[in-house]
């Protein structure tokens, strides 16, 4: 009797044992297109309760035009041989992580910033919110961008 008590326990375990979940795995991070020869980054930040709509333009030549449509504004310009670096550099060392909206999650107000990089013969298009950005290895990226736009729109 005690071998069947101690079978039906092992049986017992194992079964239970298979009943765990594991997290789904994340999908692969994926790496920018590069901004060797000719390029251009494009990004679109929306919503908010205000209902902001701006964009932002940046080609290889540092030629920079920053929209806000509320504000009906068009800023053209250049950024300095330093900025461009700086953006070099930090799309080299981004690599986007997709991301999925938590489950319940509900952002109403949240900002939405689209963005889209061509370069390297490829095009590379995303978008992300004020929950998901954190997440995505946008977030740098992004904030740069939107340090850009919001300098050009103040310096007018």
């Amino acid at each position: 009797m005690s071998r069947l008590l101690i079978y039906i326990t092992l049986l017992s375990a194992l079964l239970l044992s298979g009943c765990g979940s594991t997290p789904p795995a994340r999908p692969a991070k994926n790496k920018l297109p590069s901004l060797d020869g000719e390029w251009r980054i494009r990004m679109i930040h929306s919503g908010g309760i205000m209902g902001l709509s701006r964009s932002i333009e940046i080609s290889f030549d540092g030629t920079r035009t920053v929209t806000d449509e509320r504000g009906d504004k068009t800023i053209t310009g250049e950024l300095s041989a330093g900025e461009l670096e700086n953006l070099r550099e930090i799309v080299v060392n981004s690599e986007y992580q997709p991301t999925e909206r938590p489950q319940g999650s509900d952002c109403a107000d949240c900002f939405v910033y689209n963005l889209e990089i061509q370069g390297d013969g490829k095009k590379f298009i995303v978008q992300v919110d004020d929950i998901t950005m954190p997440e995505s290895g946008m977030e740098r990226l992004i904030v740069h961008l939107r340090d850009l736009l919001e300098a050009a729109l103040n310096n007018v």
